[in-house]
């Protein structure tokens, strides 16, 4: 069964060609190995011929490489290097994976690790469910910060001055009919959220897909959120709720761990 993607809404101000080029990389790498021009396709929404002319650009500037005994394409050792090396989550990344493994093996569901950026929540580590029927989240994926349980996560950990300005630039706008797109409802979601220490996306960003998450760091210092997304149908909110303290004692081993890394 094809994996539903979560595929990312486009600003009206965009670059199609780089937005393009980076849906490709991101699911290539998201692959976790060979990957058929067709199957690329297949994960972007693009057409073959546009995703091989990508592809050619890609080969010759050493992000991509191709077998050239099965035609199929993986991540090239340069991109390996741009995306683990020389970013400044890599070390949070490293210390996180061992940590989203144990919730998937506990949960079969797909574990993710998200950072604030501006006006978006970036996911920067995530493990896939082994379930047939899984949601489709690569790194690097940008989603909305109110939409999203580790974007409302992420905004409702900030100091409150902070966090206000930071609503004063977002645009609330609507994904599904589940989406707060009321500036005073959010706030009121947001206080309860820094309240409670954890926050559920209700299938706010897209129809079908619950989310919960919580803060690494606590919910006065957040450096990162620790989520779990599923289909609905299997993500139920009492389930949500059953998920917390597992989340709670992810992040609080990753944020133990981070801090024992930067006294050394």
């Amino acid at each position: 069964m094809k994996e539903p993607a979560l595929t990312p809404k486009r600003p009206r101000r965009s670059v199609q060609s780089v937005d393009r080029a980076l849906d490709l990389l991101e699911a290539l790498v998201a692959a976790d190995g060979e990957v058929s021009i067709t199957a690329l396709a297949a994960r972007t929404g693009l057409h073959v011929s546009t995703v091989h002319r990508l592809l050619s650009t890609l080969l010759r500037r050493g992000y991509v490489r191709q077998n050239n005994e099965t035609s199929r394409y993986y991540a090239g050792a340069k991109l390996a290097t741009l995306g683990e090396g020389r970013s400044r989550y890599g070390e949070l990344r490293l210390r996180a994976r061992p940590i989203l493994r144990a919730i998937t093996e506990a949960t079969r569901e797909t574990a993710n690790l998200v950072v604030l950026d501006d006006l978006a929540a970036v996911y920067i580590e995530t493990v896939p469910s082994p379930q047939v029927v899984r949601l489709f989240t690569a790194v690097g994926n940008r989603v909305p910060l109110h939409a999203t349980g580790a974007g409302k996560c992420l905004l409702a950990a900030l100091p409150a001055a902070k966090r206000d300005a930071l609503l004063d630039r977002l645009e609330l706008r609507s994904f599904t009919p589940h989406t707060i797109v009321d500036r005073a409802v959010l706030q009121r979601a947001l206080d309860e959220a820094r309240e409670r220490g954890f926050v559920i996306d209700d299938e706010e960003y897209d129809d079908g897909v619950r989310c919960v998450a919580v803060p690494v760091g606590g919910m006065s210092d957040a450096i990162a959120a620790i989520s779990v997304s599923a289909p609905a149908n299997r993500l139920a909110r009492q389930r949500c709720l059953e998920l917390v303290p597992l989340l709670r004692r992810s992040a609080q081993e990753l944020a133990a761990s981070v801090r024992d890394r930067g006294d050394a």
